[in-house]
């Protein structure tokens, strides 16, 4: 299941389901935590309880033992002492005892026999005191003892089920506090789990989607049919459809560049070849001589006409290898020889210089193209020629490695700037002067060359020669396979 949501509403619920959780979890422990509360009020509400019944108790005993004294030595302040318990303290803390036992059923049913034990005591007091002043002899202190007894028994009453409220209060703590403990961890945990499920949810459908991008990337590079159009209506999706429209608009736009190469090969290449070879009829004299100004001019228009061809023909070389529509026709051969052909095709070239081209003597068999490597060799070889000076010499040399020959073209030109290194490789890219840039033609032919070396899984590659210019460095695999 995938939901259609965008990008930042994904992140959005990656936020806000974590955070619903945890204010879920905040509430449930605060109610556990406000139970456990609830359990120690209860607990030290029971021992106020019965610290007050124990003082009432007290207190009754203490107006008992003043009006005792106050018999046996006649002094006021026994009585003094006596009035102040039974109007000020036993008053208070029955009071105290409302208070504190009203909320509780069973508590308020022990406040009222205690009430109305205290009272009946007061009372028996009271009638003792009166006959004490009335000069009476008898004293009915048994009487004012039994009412303390059925206090004492009430009281007592009291304190056993208040105790019973203590001893259950430390279990339920530990219980309310295990409880929380457990629930803590096992927020923490269903936190954590959420949190990874989710982002295992959503990144697993971002990753699977961006993957088919990135698959579509390769088949673009290698002009293969792209994987269909990634689902969804997130930020994802949409640029999948732009991709997809980027990658039709560059169909169009190939099928176009074929259409006018196709136009150039034919509605160009053929008409020139044509003009070529009606002017190498007119130099050759096979149709009668031509005045020596009229020659010059035809060889200049035949060179010309050639230099064009051969532009033509680079334009269309290019083309297919950056299609991938190139075919190498591989078989085992000997490179020597394909260079001795690429330097006899130069050798003019280099004649009208007096440049020396010093060959290699032993020759390495290798599995390659031979017209094609003869094309790379050629392609180097002249622009070694065209930049060298006049009586200079250009040297190439082969060393055979365990897997590949490497061929190295030396010239004494005036060499490849560091930062050029790689741009000169590039298509219509040229290096130097304006005039050297002239010498160099169209700025094809080295670009065409690491492309033919590229499709033989070899490479070329420029460096600095120390006695002053270049030296270009060619390996090729000593056993290969073509790519198409």
């Amino acid at each position: 299941m995938r939901l259609d949501l965008k990008l930042s509403q994904k992140g959005l619920i990656l936020v806000l389901v974590p955070i619903v959780f945890e204010l879920i979890f905040v509430v449930c422990l605060a109610t556990l935590l406000k139970q456990a509360e609830e359990g120690m009020i209860k607990e030290n509400h029971s021992r106020a309880v019965v610290t007050t019944a124990h003082d009432l108790q007290k207190i009754f005993y203490d107006a008992g033992a003043a009006l005792s004294f106050y018999r046996m030595t006649r002094d006021d302040s026994f009585m003094r002492r006596y009035h102040t318990a039974i109007e000020q303290k036993i008053p208070d803390h029955l009071k105290k005892c409302y208070a504190l036992m009203k909320d509780q059923e069973f508590e308020l049913e022990s406040y009222k026999k205690m009430e109305k034990a205290t009272n009946e005591g007061v009372e028996e007091l009271e009638r003792c005191r009166v006959r004490l002043e009335e000069g009476t002899k008898q004293f009915f202190i048994v009487e004012s003892r039994i009412h303390l007894e059925k206090l004492l028994r009430v009281i007592d009453d009291l304190i056993q089920k208040e105790r019973e409220v203590q001893d259950r209060a430390p279990a339920a703590q530990t219980a309310a506090r295990q409880t929380v403990v457990y629930f803590l961890f096992a927020g923490v945990a269903f936190s954590v789990l959420l949190g990874i499920l989710l982002a295992m949810f959503f990144n697993s459908d971002i990753i699977t989607r961006i993957k088919t991008m990135i698959a579509n990337t390769r088949r673009v590079v290698k002009h293969e049919p792209l994987l269909p159009r990634v689902s969804g209506k997130d930020e994802i999706a949409q640029l999948d459809n732009v991709f997809h429209e980027m990658s039709e608009a560059l169909d169009e736009a190939s099928r176009y560049k074929q259409d006018m190469l196709a136009m150039v090969s034919h509605d160009l290449r053929s008409p020139l070849m044509s003009v070529q070879v009606s002017l190498a009829l007119l130099n050759s004299g096979a149709l009668g001589d031509l005045p020596k100004g009229a020659s010059k001019e035809a060889t200049v228009a035949e060179k010309n006409a050639s230099r064009l061809i051969r532009m033509i023909n680079d334009l269309l070389d290019i083309e297919k290898l950056e299609s991938g529509r190139f075919e190498l026709d591989l078989k085992e051969g000997d490179l020597l020889e394909t260079i001795d052909r690429a330097v006899a095709s130069i050798e003019a070239l280099a004649r009208a210089k007096n440049i020396t081209i010093k060959s290699p003597d032993e020759s390495v068999s290798a599995v390659f193209d031979a017209d094609r490597i003869e094309q790379v060799f050629t392609n180097v070889l002249s622009n070694a020629v065209k930049f060298s000076p006049e009586d200079a010499e250009v040297n190439i040399s082969l060393t055979k490695e365990t897997n590949y020959v490497e061929t190295r073209i030396s010239d004494r030109g005036p060499g490849v700037p560091a930062d050029k290194r790689e741009s000169v490789f590039e298509r219509f890219r040229q290096t130097g002067t304006d005039k050297e840039a002239e010498k160099a033609g169209s700025g094809l032919g080295l670009a065409i060359a690491r492309a033919l070396m590229s499709e033989h899984k070899g490479s070329i590659r420029v460096e600095e020669n120390p006695g002053g210019g270049s030296v270009f460095v060619l390996t090729l695999p000593l056993g290969t396979v073509a790519r198409h």
